[in-house]
């Protein structure tokens, strides 16, 4: 199932993604992909954030935060495309089987855009305390001209598979560092508008991952929404979770 989600906060997005994991049925796979209501940095489940933001300078920039299921560094979602694909463990046979699986998808609706995109082969694997996720490509990763151009991330819940991304389509990540102290961002990412050379649609891209991604899962993906259950496992998650400040802020 493919789900084209409207604009939503940090803390629904998380949330909403957690739970379609969190029920999947097997032999069900699902596609969202959606965008966010305002400028929202998030975090990866481990990483270092508690006393490190400006959080006044944040609050007038109209900058929120949430912390991510998921692992990675810092992320500023802005200008985007945001996915998420939730399926079956086993049908991939491994989360870095899945990872280089769906990436390949993200690149072929890349390329369905025009953009020169690949799997990065070489790159570096950073710990979480190493600064904003678009600074430096990992192996596996989707860039175009060198630099990182979607930036992922994975979970295991039971025996689903959450992989999420952002698909930077203009600007930069410069707020994190501007943020954190850091001064200017030394690597800002590509851009699905750079790399066209001209400005683009989210809906367009919205359109293009979706079916670079059906391509490389292959099966019958038909449009849909959420489940009463969905719904409600999501509503559970970000009252409990996501909108807390007890886990944007643990660590």
């Amino acid at each position: 199932m493919v789900i084209d989600g409207q604009p939503l906060s940090g803390s629904r997005n998380m949330a909403l993604d957690h739970a379609l994991a969190e029920c999947l049925e097997p032999g069900e796979g699902v596609v969202r992909l959606y965008s966010w209501s305002g400028p929202t940095i998030s975090f990866g489940r481990n990483e270092p954030s508690r006393d490190r933001y400006d959080l006044r300078r944040a609050g007038e920039e109209f900058i929120g935060f949430v912390r991510r299921p998921t692992g990675g560094r810092a992320v500023l979602h802005d200008a985007e495309v945001t996915y998420a694909v939730v399926a079956p463990l086993r049908a991939f046979g491994g989360m870095r089987q899945a990872y280089r699986a769906i990436n390949g998808g993200l690149v072929a609706g890349l390329r369905l855009l025009g953009v020169d995109a690949r799997v990065e082969d070489g790159g570096a694997v950073l710990a979480p305390d190493a600064g904003p996720c678009f600074q430096v490509p990992a192996p596996g990763e989707v860039t175009s001209g060198g630099r990182k151009l979607v930036g992922s991330a994975q979970l295991r819940i039971g025996r689903a598979l959450l992989q999420h991304g952002s698909a930077i389509l203009s600007g930069d990540q410069a707020a994190i560092m501007r943020l954190s102290g850091g001064g200017v961002d030394p690597a800002p990412p590509a851009t699905v508008e750079q790399a066209l050379g001209r400005a683009v649609g989210e809906g367009d891209v919205r359109a293009a991952l979706g079916e670079g991604l059906r391509l490389a899962l292959g099966g019958s993906w038909d449009e849909g929404g959420y489940r009463s259950t969905e719904t409600a496992a999501a509503h559970r998650l970000e009252t409990d979770r996501y909108a807390t400040e007890e886990w944007t802020w643990r660590r």
